[in-house]
């Protein structure tokens, strides 16, 4: 005999004596005369089992079997052209079905559809677009997905730590005799429900806890299930954006450090410096800003060969060089506009600057609508993020005072009133939120007026520049991609050439 039927039979043995209960138990009440009685109240538990459990259950919340939105949504640094695609894979998951999740083959036929769906979003003129990407970029991809998974593992899975693959391998193998236990379990179970009737009570209060937990469970089961499966369907969704988006094509240096500085898979890493515009009009109060940030860092300001138009520094703090800062010429004339775009094209995000004594904002706003213009028609960017100060406030009416602080939100003085209407105006101009206004006094003759919140204001923006920084550098090695196999011909030939001549 061997040990799955010496298994087998314990397990009949044990069970044995339990199963004799119930015809043990029926001849006991026929001797004692009470087997009638007994199936009479048998009877009337069984129909007040019944009701009680139909009525505790009927105003039971059960989960509803549509679709309860994304799990966690797009990532943050998804440009225009991805959240489209991304839609393409939210119409996926609402309508794929829950119970993929336990048919390996409907997984894979779930992810193939995701992934076909986001490639001829990507390159619609294709005849093959699943294919169109380069074998670094699937490398890259891979240990993107195995990070990701290694962190599920770790962080929702106990035990994982030490968990062998062998193991995993040998409880695989179990798998039929695990099966085939839980079919005996579930027989043994329906035995042991008519064996307990020997005690009605009992059986009563059994049987509809029973009832209601296996409802409960089965709903819930069902929204896992549900759950679950949108969750495969988006994970591979944001993976193939990832994959035929571009992104992937950036320097393997500076993904490699990517990943290791990053501990969210959905926010990109902060890997290298942000490119921090300073823009307006003349007289505005640029020199003034760029005087005060430059003398409010805490670690050394390097002035950068930048280009030969525009004068940039590097913005340091704890050593490690955060941003950029790039000093454009004011804008005089609408002339200057196109100049200025094309350098906001190449740049992370933008430090706009305007007097709030002037009304004149009409060359403002055309600069940022241009701006504006420029990244709405690159679906694979996405606009930096745009941080308004106005200057020159202690100008504002009545010019005579200026007692810093001023509570803008009451506004009880007059002054008050006018920077806060300033910024207002403001807003409404230049078409920013206003809680993207900053007013300050930078001229150190007087006292100035909130340039501590200058850098804080910066550094608040900084997600967003990285997100825009690195949709930036993907589109530039995309348009690099030619001048990299030249390089790569090149370095080949010359090791052909070192072999030959050899």
């Amino acid at each position: 005999m061997n040990r799955r039927a010496a298994l087998y039979v314990a397990l009949a043995a044990s069970l044995l004596p339990l199963l004799l209960l119930l015809p043990l138990g029926a001849v006991w009440l026929w001797q004692q005369g009470w087997l009638t009685y007994w199936l009479i109240a048998a009877a009337v538990l069984g129909v007040a089992t019944y009701g009680l459990t139909w009525w505790l259950g009927r105003d039971a919340e059960i989960p509803p079997a549509t679709d309860t939105g994304p799990i966690a949504g797009p990532n943050p640094d998804f440009s225009p052209l991805d959240m489209a695609a991304w839609q393409s894979v939210e119409a996926v998951a609402r309508d794929v079905a829950p119970g993929i999740v336990f048919d390996r083959q409907q997984l894979l036929e779930t992810a193939r559809m995701t992934i076909d769906a986001v490639a001829r979003h990507y390159h619609p003129e294709a005849r093959h677009p699943v294919w169109r990407f380069t074998l670094p970029e699937l490398f890259m991809l891979t240990e993107r997905v195995s990070a990701r998974l290694r962190r599920v593992l770790l962080e929702e899975v106990p035990g994982s730590h030490l968990m062998r693959v062998g193991d995993a391998v040998r409880l695989w193998e179990f798998k039929p005799l695990v099966g085939r236990g839980a079919k005996v379990f579930k027989g043994v179970n329906l035995v042991w429900r008519v064996t307990r009737l020997v005690n009605p009570t009992s059986a009563l209060l059994a049987e509809a806890r029973e009832r209601l937990l296996g409802a409960a469970l089965g709903d819930a089961g069902n929204w896992i299930q549900r759950r679950g499966a949108r969750m495969w369907v988006e994970e591979v969704g944001r993976a193939a954006i990832e994959l035929y988006s571009g992104r992937l094509e950036l320097d393997a240096a500076q993904l490699e450090a990517a990943d290791q500085l990053s501990d969210d898979i959905q926010a990109p890493a902060a890997v290298g410096p942000v490119r921090l515009v300073v823009a307006g009009q003349t007289n505005a109060g640029k020199s003034s800003l760029i005087n005060t940030l430059l003398d409010t860092r805490a670690a050394g300001v390097d002035v950068l060969p930048h280009t030969a138009a525009y004068e940039a520094h590097e913005l340091a703090r704890e050593g490690e060089v955060e941003v950029i800062l790039i000093d454009s010429p004011g804008l005089d004339t609408t002339a200057d506009i196109p100049a200025l775009c094309d350098l906001a094209w190449d740049a992370d995000a933008l430090l706009w600057v305007t007097a709030g004594h002037r009304a004149d904002r009409s060359l403002d706003r055309a600069a940022l609508d241009a701006i504006r213009s420029r990244f709405a028609s690159e679906p694979r960017r996405r606009m930096p993020p745009v941080r308004v100060l106005l200057t020159h406030i202690d100008r504002l009416s009545p010019a005579r005072e200026w007692s810093p602080p001023y509570d803008l939100e009451a506004a009880a003085s007059p002054k008050a009133r006018n920077i806060a209407d300033s910024l207002t105006a403001v807003a409404g101009d230049l078409n920013v939120a206003p809680e993207r206004l900053l007013p300050v006094r930078l001229q150190p003759d007087t006292t100035r007026y909130n340039t501590e919140l200058i850098w804080p204001a910066i550094a608040e923006d900084l997600d967003d520049a990285h997100r825009a920084r690195l949709l930036r550098l993907a589109l530039q090695a995309d348009r690099k991609r030619w001048r990299k196999l030249l390089e790569q011909a090149g370095a080949a030939g010359r090791t052909l050439w070192q072999q030959t001549s050899g």
